[in-house]
This record gives C-alpha cells, sequence and structure tokens, in this order.
C-alpha cells in the first residue's frame, strides 16, 4: 500500500487525476481519511463504481469528469474549479498512443 506523503496537511485540497482505480483510488481513500477535501476526476465518472462507494463514505470528496487526453475536458474542468484553491496536485492518469 502506497501511504500518502507525510509532508501533507490534514486540511486543504487535493486534486487527484486518474482516480477511478488503483494508485488513483488509494490515493482517494488515504487524503480523504486524514480528513483533506479531494476532487478526484476520472474520464467516465459514472463507470467509476469503486470511486463512487468511496464517495459516498467519505463527504469530501468530490467526483468530476476529466479526460487528460482532451482538450476540452481539461479546459471544462479547470471553469469548474477556477475559483477553487488547489494544494496539493496528483497526476495521476495517463495517455496512451
Amino acid at each position: 500500500m502506497m501511504a500518502v506523503p507525510v509532508s501533507a496537511a490534514e486540511d486543504g485540497t487535493v486534486l487527484i487525476t486518474g482516480a477511478n482505480r488503483g494508485i488513483g483510488l488509494e490515493f482517494v481513500r488515504q487524503y480523504a481519511e486524514r480528513g483533506m477535501a479531494v476532487i478526484a476526476t476520472a474520464r467516465k465518472p459514472a463507470e467509476a463504481a469503486e470511486l463512487t462507494a468511496l464517495a459516498r463514505q467519505h463527504a469530501s470528496i468530490r467526483i468530476e469528469a476529466l479526460d487528460v487526453a482532451n482538450e476540452t475536458s481539461i479546459a471544462d474542468l479547470a471553469r469548474r474549479l477556477k475559483s477553487q484553491p488547489i494544494d496539493i496536485l496528483v497526476h495521476n492518469a495517463g495517455m496512451l498512443g
């Protein structure tokens, strides 16, 4: 199990890309358990069953759509989060090809 960095504050907001499975999902879990507000992104949030279940357990988790390979998707998220301070970015999502 990967641990959240010790230097992470127990308040503030973390944005995690590729949060619907694997390491990204584990980061969401650990940051939420530390009491941080978590913005968890996935290409298809409606299909992110484990992430949705985790968000039901932690009111501090907000799920947003983001496809890091799509400039429109990136711009849309930037507009939605325009006034939201982000303290930590975990850029876990990747692109293939």
